[in-house]
């Protein structure tokens, strides 16, 4: 059995900060290039770890017509904010396997067939993917983060996460190597059917050796450095996804007014 991979996490921000992201980050991170969507509604810019993990800072553009936004699943959420986080397996086909896994775990939660996307590249290179979301017993898009969404290549992942193949995008002047730690903060009445959720994703394997609510995740480059681990937790006052870094000496990093990440 394949086991899932951290894919990348999301960050929404406005097209202003997105514009000017490489230069508020010039003294931490290496700001690589991102591209359009292919519905248009939204660009990125990504920051590449050499862990084969990436950072998607991504914004909906100005013109976005605002009906269309509305409907996108991240369309009202905050910006300067951690919104979602992906999932990957090394083929498409694996995916099967995870989606009867949570649905036979009574957990009333599911994942939709994938769906395809895909974005240009600022070199013209036409990138690819499907992507699957997480559902209610209804079949209603559940609050994004609490459980992470797929991301499953259709064209090779080094063109969408050129990590190896430019590896000068992944020297940062902070000294972050990867994401060592993923935390997410969901109601209290909805953690029993997400943690019963996490658990088929990652099956027995996942969370051996580990306390309750925690499990292990690998990485696109097989390095062992850092935790990799996710934990769920029951908060009422806000559910949150916050991330830990590791890197070459302890410190914490800010990535937006407001947003700062620790890094072990």
């Amino acid at each position: 059995m394949s086991r899932p991979s951290l894919d990348h996490i999301v960050i929404l921000i406005s097209p202003d900060a997105l514009l000017s992201l490489s230069d508020r980050l010039q003294h931490d991170f290496v700001v690589a290039p991102g591209g359009t969507h292919a519905d248009g509604l939204t660009s990125n810019k990504l920051i590449l770890l050499p862990d084969g993990v990436y950072i998607e800072f991504i914004a909906f553009a100005k013109d976005a017509d605002p009906e269309q936004r509305k409907k996108h699943r991240w369309g009202n959420l905050k910006e300067n904010t951690i919104i979602d986080w992906a999932l990957t397996l090394p083929s498409e086909d694996d995916f099967a396997a995870v989606q009867q896994r949570v649905l036979d775990s009574n957990a009333g939660l599911s994942y939709q067939d994938p769906i395809a996307g895909g974005r240009k590249r600022e070199d013209g290179v036409i990138l690819e993917w499907a992507v699957s979301a997480p559902r209610d017993a209804d079949g209603n898009a559940i609050f994004p983060g609490h459980l992470p969404f797929w991301c499953l290549d259709r064209t090779p992942r080094h063109l969408r996460v050129p990590y190896q193949e430019q590896f000068d995008l992944t020297q940062h002047p902070s000294g972050v190597r990867g994401i060592s730690s993923v935390s997410v903060s969901v109601p209290g009445a909805q953690f029993s059917d997400l943690s019963t959720a996490y658990d088929a994703i990652y099956a027995p394997e996942g969370s051996r050796g580990l306390e309750p609510g925690t499990w292990h995740y690998e990485v696109p480059s097989g390095s062992g450095d850092g935790r990799h681990t996710i934990s769920l937790s029951a908060n009422e006052a806000e559910a949150a996804v916050t991330l830990t870094f590791h890197g070459e000496q302890r410190g914490q990093v800010e990535l937006l007014p407001g947003l700062t990440v620790v890094v072990e």
